[in-house]
């Protein structure tokens, strides 16, 4: 393949990237606990403390912003700077929010398509704005949220310091904990239902608005063709060196405190909160580090891209996929290995999720330029598309 045809593949290769960082971070809600995730595992031994700093630092937060980047980026082939492509759209979206909902319901409380689809809604609001106006509400959208979330980490730790330790406490699992361990497939999904649906306001705040300023930064690289075949390497160049440079230090530092604090016989539920904050509000960086660097890399060496590229075009249906893997792994109709498995299991099993789906859309691409659930949601919209 040459050299240009990698550069118009990049969006897929980012996506299929992406998607292996998101099962990762997901399959502790999977397998070990379904509200507090990650934090819930023993990491006192070294097996499971090596993993847990690496997807906190490495994943935690960075992969979804990608993936949110690349879903505006999208846009501007769906859209095509015309308002007459709106109705596809829209309609679009409402596939998501649709598929979320059963995939929210039916395998994983943590679903991001019902976010997306929702998002996607209120993007047309900006879509069509001048990039004035969009760095403007990127500022305002991340800012806004650092801002609260910081003065909610310092408003905690305060009352914890002054007020009582047991000022910190929170919900450590939920009845899908249980369900998971000994229900029923329609125990497990009526669980599920409960814990997704209220928690969508919460979910909307940590992870709404930053995704929604993700989109904007897409929308913004798709009308400069960051990723297509005309890429400038200098830009993506300084990507990498800021991205990694600042990101990454950030990133290893900030999850060895955050783990350090959690294995302390002291545990502050401010300081994690503090830590959390800062290592989130970090992540965009090392997610542009990501960007930059992973383009660097494939004008070096394509060993692996073309695995990583069609799980990329197969994203939907990699996604449902890898949800249906670790839902039959870890629940009671399945193999029934929730709660059951160290950290360094769950996280084999997390990529084993992943590379599964994408060998079978490696072959899939061999026949077909994408994959069901693709085919699905480019057959429910096509009537919407607008006429030449």
């Amino acid at each position: 393949m040459t050299l240009q045809k990698t550069r118009e593949a990049f969006p897929d290769f980012l996506r299929g990237f992406a998607l292996l960082g998101i099962v990762v971070v997901n399959a502790p809600f999977i397998g070990i606990n379904t509200v507090l995730g990650l934090s819930a595992a023993d990491v006192s031994q070294v097996q499971n403390f090596v993993p847990a700093f690496l997807i906190n630092a490495l994943a935690l937060g960075k992969f979804y912003l990608l993936f949110s980047f690349l879903f505006g980026y999208s846009a501007g082939f769906v859209l095509k700077d015309s308002k007459v492509n709106l109705k596809r759209w829209v309609a679009r979206a409402l596939f998501l929010i649709l598929l979320g909902t059963l995939h929210a319901t039916l395998l994983f409380h943590g679903d991001i398509l019902f976010g997306y689809g929702v998002l996607a809604l209120v993007l047309t609001l900006f879509y069509f704005r001048s990039d004035r106006a969009l760095k403007i509400w990127v500022r305002i959208l991340y800012l806004g949220t650092a801002g609260l979330f910081s003065a909610f980490a310092l408003l905690l730790w305060f009352a914890e310091k002054y007020l009582g330790e047991d000022v910190g406490e929170t919900v450590t699992e939920s009845r899908l904990d249980s369900s998971l361990a000994s229900g029923s497939f329609f125990d497990n999904a009526s669980a599920r239902f409960e814990l997704w649906s209220t928690g969508l306001g919460e979910s909307f705040l940590l992870q709404g608005l930053m995704a929604l300023a993700a989109f904007l930064v897409g929308v913004l690289a798709s009308r400069r063709k960051l990723l297509a075949s005309g890429a400038k390497p200098e830009a993506m160049k300084k990507l990498a060196l800021y991205g990694l440079g600042l990101g990454l230090p950030i990133q290893l530092t900030g999850s060895w405190f955050l783990l350090q604090n959690q294995l302390s016989d002291d545990l502050s539920i401010g300081v994690d909160l503090g830590l959390f904050v800062l290592l989130f509000f970090s992540a965009p960086l090392l997610s542009a580090g990501y960007l930059g660097g992973l383009w660097l890399v494939l004008q070096k060496t394509r060993k692996g891209a073309g695995l990583i590229s069609a799980a990329g075009r197969h994203s939907l249906s990699v996604y449902i996929s890898q949800s249906l893997i670790l839902s039959f792994v870890f629940s009671g109709w399945g193999l029934g290995a929730f709660g059951e498995l160290e950290l360094w299991l769950v996280t084999l099993i997390a990529i084993a999720a992943w590379l599964v789906p994408a060998l079978l859309a490696l072959w899939n691409s061999r026949y077909r330029a994408s994959g069901p659930l693709e085919w699905l949601l480019k057959t429910a919209t096509s009537p919407f598309r607008a006429k030449a």
